[in-house]
């Protein structure tokens, strides 16, 4: 499956993707339906955790780290102007918000801000990202479980701090 190891992403709300991304691909992965979970780490200390899967050219991938949940989406068919915010609409099922896909040359990140409509990303068979020239169609399937496995992941590993023993490797399990 393909991570978006090469997709050099915005340092947006403490979760940096390009060395994070990177450092997870060492981690072990979990497989949750179509979406494979990992953690994510910098300078060994856990960053995120990362839920991943491709839909044809379109790299898809949510990030859960401590200010919440974010989108990657990255085609290597793309040419993006680097540092814009795009405006876009994202719908799920009923319920649809406004929000800014920050781009780079060939991805773009969005904040998932606000909840209830994350909630609904658990229950919607389909995301829709809208923008001015098309809309992305993300398949959602098996989402709900990885949802859970994503937020338990965070949870899991934010837990992990100054406390542990300094002589005993953390389980860096997602």
């Amino acid at each position: 499956m393909r991570t978006l190891l090469a997709l050099p992403l915005l340092a947006i709300g403490g979760l940096t993707a390009p060395s994070s991304l990177a450092q997870s691909s060492k981690s072990p992965t979990v497989v949750v339906g179509p979406w494979e979970i990992a953690t994510s780490y910098k300078a060994d200390k856990f960053d995120a955790c990362l839920m991943n899967r491709s839909a044809g050219d379109l790299g898809i991938s949510f990030g859960r780290a401590q200010d919440g949940l974010m989108l990657f989406l990255d085609s290597p068919k793309w040419k993006l102007d680097r540092g814009k915010a795009y405006p876009v609409r994202l719908v799920a099922g009923p319920q649809a918000v406004e929000a800014k896909a920050l781009a780079e040359t060939r991805g773009v990140t969005v904040a998932l801000a606000d909840r209830p409509f994350n909630g609904k990303l658990r229950s919607a068979s389909l995301l829709e990202v809208r923008g001015d020239a098309a809309t992305l169609r993300i398949p959602l399937d098996g989402s709900s479980a990885a949802f859970d496995r994503l937020e338990t992941c965070f949870e899991k590993n934010s837990r992990e701090g100054a406390e542990t023993n300094p002589f005993v490797a953390p389980d860096r399990k997602p």
